[in-house]
């Protein structure tokens, strides 16, 4: 059975809408008809794709990992371009040396041309001219010639951070209440029971205000965390995107 498929009979089953499941999930509406219809261009990326298949899921108790194994073989994330391990490594400066090498041997085949061309003119007018200075070449204060520039060195692919934040809070027991404010932004402030899930998506960073962080499982970009703090004393905590 299809992921879609599997979604939307399971919705079904228990009786519910899709207004009732944004409700209860704070999924909108229009991502969860795209999850239900496996359109994933409707969806805002990859990493909020993933946290809306996984909380939708979850809400309808069905497992998520197998889900979200079905949605990264329809959706295979396209392998970022890596250095080759036969390359070879250029240490810093060689390219300088080198060129500053090559413009001492042109210099002096030049120059050595020069001395040709008196001689063989003096031999041929009976005298010796007078002696041709070559050109100055201008030198810059560290000691190279002007003429020539160091060498672009060759762009190295950066390690990519994961993209923003996917935040998932799962009250184990009793009740708790909250505060997430999401790029600086509230994004919801109200008390959840034992069982319920909410997720949230940010770019830049995602604030909490948990009044019993205790009863709180915290998971984030797919890694658990557990609760923040035991007990049931309120504590603040920012996740921000490293960079």
């Amino acid at each position: 059975m299809s992921l879609g498929k599997t979604l939307r009979e399971a919705r079904e089953g228990k009786g519910l809408s899709l207004e009732v499941v944004e409700e209860e999930t704070k999924i909108r509406k229009k991502y969860l008809s795209a999850l239900e219809n496996e359109d994933y261009e409707a969806l805002p990326g990859r990493v909020y794709a993933r946290a809306f298949l996984r909380t939708y899921s979850r809400f309808l108790g069905l497992e998520a990992d197998p889900l979200l194994a079905e949605f990264e073989k329809a959706n295979p994330q396209e392998p970022r371009e890596t250095l080759s391990e036969n390359r070879p490594i250029t240490p810093v400066g060689a390219g300088k040396r080198s060129g500053y090498r090559g413009f001492l041997l042109v210099a002096g085949v030049v120059v050595l041309l020069l001395v040709f061309n008196a001689l063989y003119d003096a031999v041929r007018s009976g005298g010796y001219p007078a002696p041709t200075v070559p050109p100055e070449t201008a030198v810059e204060d560290n000691g190279a010639p002007s003429a020539l520039t160091d060498p672009e060195p060759e762009p190295v692919e950066e390690p990519t951070s994961p993209e923003g934040l996917d935040l998932v809070l799962r009250v184990t027991q009793s009740a708790c209440w909250m505060r997430v404010v999401v790029d600086g932004e509230e994004a919801f402030q109200g008390t959840l029971r034992a069982g319920e899930v909410v997720s949230f998506q940010g770019r830049e960073s995602i604030s909490l205000r948990l009044g019993n962080p205790g009863v709180v499982e915290v998971e984030l970009n797919g890694e658990s965390l557990g609760p923040l703090a035991p007990g049931g004393r309120p504590i603040d905590h920012e996740f921000r995107v490293e960079g």
